[in-house]
């Protein structure tokens, strides 16, 4: 998940082998799960289906789960807007999303992603050593390599923050290009062969890349570092507050880590768990916007 939450959205898609997408045909007694495009983020939802089976089975048993579900994956403010409607159970969503749509909806935001000691997502603007770049004002003109998924707005507004501060244009007037990818290797891959000179990308998308690949410590550098930003929630929908399905779903997302399939799914997307939303934890995030 690694995301905007994009771990959190494979929970839901695991909850049951039955899941119908974007289906016209409603059960009477369906669990609606909305879950915006946007929110994936340097995961493939392929690869959430294989635990997938494995979990489902495993969720349906321990929680006596009889309800089908409905998952819906609009992608456009307007398409969520129509799916959610008053029918939703549960909707994941970016913080942009979410910002956009939470006087329009009844969102209730109840988790998000902890990892390593920490809430959100940190990110690192990356250079190549060789390059010797110690300083934004050396990228004028240049390429720019930005892991980010359509309507993710959080590592955009932290490089214009970074260019600000150093009293620079903003990008678009500083910048060659800036090319965005939701793989962090087709983000960080051009800069470690030198095809380009700078790129942003979380912690957590960075530490897998390491592992898979160590010389990518050893040449590239971090240039600098955000604070730990939200990329997305999941909501409930709280005209349905303390209903069984209210209930099952929230004790399901939290206690994931609780249980060996849940761990596996987890390890997936980097996270060590989920844990209740606080405003609080937006405030980075909000903190870019001004």
């Amino acid at each position: 998940m690694k995301a905007v939450f994009y771990f959190i959205l494979s929970v839901f898609l695991v909850i049951t082998s039955n899941c119908q997408t974007k289906s016209d045909t409603k059960p009477q007694k369906a669990i609606k799960l909305i879950i915006s495009i946007n929110a994936f983020h340097n995961a493939k939802t392929e690869d959430a289906h294989v635990i997938a089976e494995i979990l489902a089975n495993h969720i349906k048993k321990s929680h006596k789960l009889e309800k089908e579900f409905i998952v819906e994956t609009p992608k456009t403010f307007d398409e969520i807007e129509r799916s959610a409607g008053d029918d939703f159970d549960c909707i994941i969503l970016t913080i942009e999303e979410y910002i956009h749509l939470q006087k329009k909806l009844t969102l209730e935001p109840f988790a998000t992603n902890y990892t390593a000691g920490n809430v959100g997502y940190k990110y690192h603007l990356l250079v190549n050593k060789v390059d010797n770049i110690n300083d934004i004002s050396q990228l004028k003109d240049e390429v720019f390599y930005i892991l980010a998924r359509e309507n993710q707005k959080a590592p955009f507004l932290w490089l214009e923050k970074l260019l600000r501060e150093k009293s620079l244009p903003n990008s678009k007037k500083y910048l060659k290009e800036i090319v965005t990818d939701y793989k962090a290797t087709n983000v960080v891959l051009p800069v470690f062969f030198n095809k380009a000179k700078a790129c942003i990308v979380t912690e957590s998308s960075l530490n897998l890349l390491v592992e898979l690949n160590p010389s990518i410590k050893t040449k590239m550098k971090i240039l600098e570092s955000s604070d730990f930003i939200l990329l997305g929630l999941g909501c409930l929908n709280k005209k349905k507050k303390d209903t069984d399905t209210y209930n099952t779903l929230k004790e399901i997302m939290l206690t994931l880590h609780e249980n060996e399939y849940g761990r596996q799914l987890l390890h997936l997307f980097s996270a060590d768990k989920l844990v209740p939303y606080k405003d609080e934890y937006l405030q980075n995030y909000l903190k870019l916007t001004k």
